[in-house]
């Protein structure tokens, strides 16, 4: 029964060999017809093709052809061309397992791609060289299954076409594109009847065609993928398509089909709630746009592109939106804008992680290689060991020169290891002092915003502070005149001069004690302020300066404070800061709600106190109200509610650091045309309070 076998997998051999040689001979006819009238720069890529080519069935003769790519594109100055003559260069070297070259032709490869800022190349060649090893091996048990299937008469159709891809599929993962194309083919023409579903392969086939840069070849595979998506009603597949169509009419710079084909997908990706396709081909009208050199529509569609992308968290499409707004700024010549996008691109580049993976996997490589060859070395020894007793004195010496080596080695490679730890520990110190100097920055940076909030408080209180000072200014002035009026008199009531002096003398304590509490409002928002308070005491402080223009506005303020309820630990000038942002908002909602309702009557309250562990101050206006949509976006830096020019958007977002400093919350209710509730909740400190103190 064996025997029977092996002569009928022969006879199949002996038939199939001469249609391999044949389809061989076609994609090699057709590479030599190229290289007969090519130019320099073409000969370099035919000889590249030929090397790919002979990969897998003749590494010698794949390593002579790279060569001489090599040679003509130093001679050109193809760095291209001479970064994929290295590539092949390595492979060749693997399957001659040939190591070191290995390692050394594909460093070679990476410099050269790094040099010309070929990232796409870099990618390529990392992934081709970590799969290599899984792929030929898959290669390998794929042909074998095919051989088995083709000697069967009665092999299930599906299962030889299915062969015919994971060929295809091997071939195409290895960068064998024409022989990825003959297995497809292959596969196809097994599909003869109008029910089997060819368009698996008419995908893949249309996608060698479009890697082959042969975009006509390619179209027609896709529209005919395209019609059967189409009558199936698959709208996903149809999507998919229309991309494929549209990236292959971009390449052959048709500009106007492709963008119709890309806004076309993108309609049936935004119904499919598709973000990541969406996302691709908003990028993709962005490329259109930016060829045209309509720059406000393409950073339009730049940025779309980002918002889908951050939302899925694909880096793949940021790293590129960010490298096409980079160059699109500074094209501009915004060069702010270009240098913040180029930092972005930067920060999610993984191509130091792909280079590592690489220099693991032809590390791995040469250890296995190494394992294999003491395995040898043992059996031989084994085999030879009457032979080693006889010369016993001259082995021992053999022995002592290879344990010196080893020990050589180990030496060399824990120096190594230790250097290489040294170098990551002084990287790794430099990276925490750079972080450390950028928290710094940013620490510093928000006590200038703060600040600056204080300033611009203190700068809407000063209608109020200013009748503050001017009442007790003006009694001094009327007690003065009551002392010179009183001194023309014969006998002057010294009675009446002493109550005045005093009265003058109290109402320049009040003016002392605004002027300080202006000076220690503005400047006192310092971290180092750490003391227990009382929250109705912040408010009353507050409150005293803003009552008098609050009045002038009509505005009915109403303060219900509890004076019993603990006090909290922090920094009281910064609640006061809390307090005059809030009321400010609250002041702004009901005057909007005034300005749209006559008979409507301003009111504004204030109230503290005790639930649990915590206190609390709650400010409540009968105003505008924040709308549903904006209420978890109200604490966010420059967002605001309020009617373009008033407010800075900074308010709430201050106020929100500054309670979340002393293990506070905001809490918020709000009504449209009803009303708003904020109320500040701040934790009970007890005991041991320095562990709350901010760090």
């Amino acid at each position: 029964m064996q025997k029977e076998i092996k002569i009928c997998l022969l006879v199949i051999f002996t038939f199939c060999l001469p249609l391999v040689l044949l389809a061989e001979e076609s994609v090699l006819d057709k590479l030599h017809r190229k290289l007969k009238n090519a130019s320099y720069p073409e000969k370099v890529k035919v000889y590249n093709q030929f090397s790919r080519y002979y990969l897998t069935t003749d590494a010698e003769k794949a390593v002579n052809y790279a060569q001489l790519a090599l040679s003509i594109a130093k001679e050109v100055n193809d760095k291209k061309g001479e970064a994929t003559a290295y590539s092949n260069l390595g492979m060749g070297y693997y399957f001659l397992s040939e190591y070191e070259e290995l390692l050394d032709y594909y460093k070679k490869s990476l410099s050269t791609y790094k040099s010309i800022g070929d990232q796409e190349g870099i990618s390529t060649l990392a992934t081709t060289f970590y799969r290599l090893r899984n792929f030929q091996q898959s290669l390998d048990n794929y042909k074998r299954s095919l051989l088995i299937l083709l000697s069967e008469q009665d092999s299930p159709k599906e299962q030889v076409v299915e062969t015919y891809e994971n060929i295809g599929n091997a071939y195409k993962n290895l960068g064998d594109y024409h022989l990825a194309l003959e297995s497809y083919t292959k596969g196809l023409d097994m599909l003869n009847d109008s029910t089997d579903d060819k368009t698996i392969l008419w995908g893949k086939i249309g996608e060698i065609y479009f890697n082959l840069e042969e975009y006509d070849s390619a179209l027609e595979y896709f529209i005919l993928l395209y019609d059967q998506k189409v009558l199936r009603e698959d709208l996903p597949g149809i999507s998919e398509v229309l991309n494929r169509m549209a990236s292959t009419l971009y390449l052959k710079s048709d500009l106007v089909r492709s963008e119709k084909l890309f806004d076309e997908a993108l309609q049936l990706q935004i119904s499919l709630n598709d973000h990541l396709g969406a996302s691709v081909s908003f990028m993709n009208l962005g490329k259109i746009s930016k060829d045209r050199k309509q720059y406000l529509n393409a950073i339009s569609n730049y940025n779309k592109s980002i918002k889908l992308a951050q939302v899925i968290n694909n880096k793949s499409v940021l790293r590129t939106d960010y490298m096409e707004l980079s160059t699109l700024y500074m094209l501009q010549n915004n060069y702010k804008k270009a240098y913040e996008y180029q930092v972005l691109y930067s920060d999610i580049s993984d191509f130091l992680s792909q280079e590592q993976k690489v220099e693991e996997f032809t590390n791995t490589l040469v250890v296995n290689d190494l394992e294999k060859k003491n395995q040898e070395n043992a059996i031989l020894q084994a085999k030879n060991e009457n032979y080693r007793l006889r010369l016993e004195k001259e082995n021992l010496s053999k022995w002592r020169m290879s344990f010196g080596f080893t020990i050589l080695v180990i030496l060399i490679l824990v120096f190594i290891i230790y250097y290489r730890y040294y170098l990551k520990r002084v990287e790794n110190r430099n990276l925490e002092h750079r972080i450390n100097e950028a928290l710094k920055k940013q620490e510093e940076q928000q006590q200038i915003i703060v600040h600056q909030s204080s300033l611009s408080s203190l700068g809407e209180l000063a209608a109020g502070i200013a009748h503050e000072i001017n009442q007790p200014i003006q009694n001094i002035s009327l007690s003065a005149e009551g002392i010179k009026f009183e001194l023309l008199e014969k006998q002057p009531d010294n009675a009446f001069l002493k109550q005045s002096i005093n009265e003058i003398f109290e109402d320049i304590i009040r003016v002392r004690e605004i002027v300080d509490h202006i000076r220690v409002f503005s400047s006192g928002q310092k971290e180092s302020v750490y003391e227990s308070f009382s929250v109705s005491d912040c408010v009353e402080s507050a409150v005293s300066m803003i009552r008098r223009q609050y009045q002038n506005h009509n505005i009915e303020l109403s303060l219900f404070l509890n004076h019993k309820i603990p006090q909290v630990v922090g920094n009281p000038h910064k609640v006061e800061q809390v307090v005059h942002n809030l009321l400010s908002n609250a002041r702004d909602a009901v005057e909007e709600r005034f300005g749209r309702e006559s008979g409507f009557v301003k009111k504004i309250s204030i109230k503290t106190g005790e639930e649990g562990q915590r206190v609390f101050i709650e400010v409540r206006d009968n105003g505008i109200g924040i709308p549903q949509d904006k209420k978890t976006d109200i604490f966010l830096p420059f967002i605001t509610s309020k009617q373009l020019g008033k407010g800075t958007g900074l308010g709430l977002s201050i106020s929100y650091s500054l309670v979340n400093e002393m293990k506070g919350r905001i809490e918020v209710q709000s009504r449209v045309m009803e009303g708003t509730s904020m109320k500040v909740v701040f934790p009970v400190v007890t005991s041991n309070i320095n562990k709350f103190a901010p760090k």
